[in-house]
């Protein structure tokens, strides 16, 4: 019996050593580790956005969120030098929001410098209210009810290698933990940066991007050109390299959990 067992114990130790090897990747996610983030700057060329006059001055939507992304781009490829770092505009120039999400779907890795495949979407706004009292930032996700098609007549061939081997339904119940993961993620990071500053919460909306991005995408808010506070931040240099640093704080978080 010992010369019996003695001759099996190597291939029961591989057995068990596959086994758990499957169990561990079959559950893993399909959207980390994170190897790329696209960088959304909201609006552009004769889309203006939020348009609001301060001392003035005509401030427009579009150029202070193209600012912020920019400096963005600046502080990840210091802090973060081997993620990929992808920008829907780099100018002020229109992008519809179809290019933009074809943007997000191309943009699926088979992997990259840090050996990691997943890609995030962040969209940078400001926002506008009737209101003038109404202030504070926000950060908006797809609505866990809206299913996402992921593989389609136009999917490239990276796309079909990465998520040909998972059910719909599996990923879109993995999105939806993603998106709260990484919304939560950014929002930490905000009420750190900004503790004095109004948290207006992770909201579910039906926004064409954050459908259609495939990939865990958050929108970012990040205040009301229509408040004389929260523009009176929006137009300072100074506050907009915080809010650059803060969101880029809160997406590395969420990269390295």
């Amino acid at each position: 019996m010992r010369t019996i067992w003695s001759g099996c114990f190597p291939a029961i130790i591989l057995l068990f050593c596959l086994f758990f090897f499957t169990m561990g990747t079959a559950f893993s996610s399909p959207f980390t580790p994170v190897d790329a983030i696209i960088l959304d700057a909201g609006h552009g060329g004769h889309d203006p956005g939020a348009v609001s006059v301060w001392d003035d001055v005509t401030y427009y939507e579009k150029d202070i969120v193209l600012d912020i992304v920019l400096r963005m781009k600046a502080i990840l490829g210091q802090r973060a030098p081997d993620l990929n770092v992808i920008l829907t505009r780099d100018s002020d120039v229109f992008v519809s929001l179809e290019e933009r999400a074809g943007i997000a779907v191309d943009s699926v890795s088979s992997g990259g410098a840090s050996g990691g495949t997943g890609t995030i979407f962040v969209s940078l706004h400001v926002n506008s209210a009737r209101s003038a009292s109404a202030q504070g930032y926000e950060i908006l996700i797809k609505q866990a009810d809206r299913k996402v098609t992921f593989l389609d007549e136009k999917s490239p061939l990276s796309a079909i290698k990465r998520w040909s081997s998972y059910k719909g339904s599996v990923l879109n119940t993995e999105l939806n933990k993603e998106n709260k993961s990484l919304a939560s993620s950014v929002r930490a990071s905000l009420a750190t940066f900004f503790p004095a500053g109004r948290d207006r919460g992770i909201i579910e909306r039906d926004i064409y991007v954050l459908n259609y991005s495939r990939m865990p995408s958050v929108l970012v808010e990040m205040g009301f050109l229509s408040n004389k506070d929260d523009a009176w931040n929006l137009r300072d240099g100074e506050w907009r390299q915080k809010m650059a640093a803060a969101i880029v704080s809160g997406l590395l978080a969420y990269r390295f959990l």
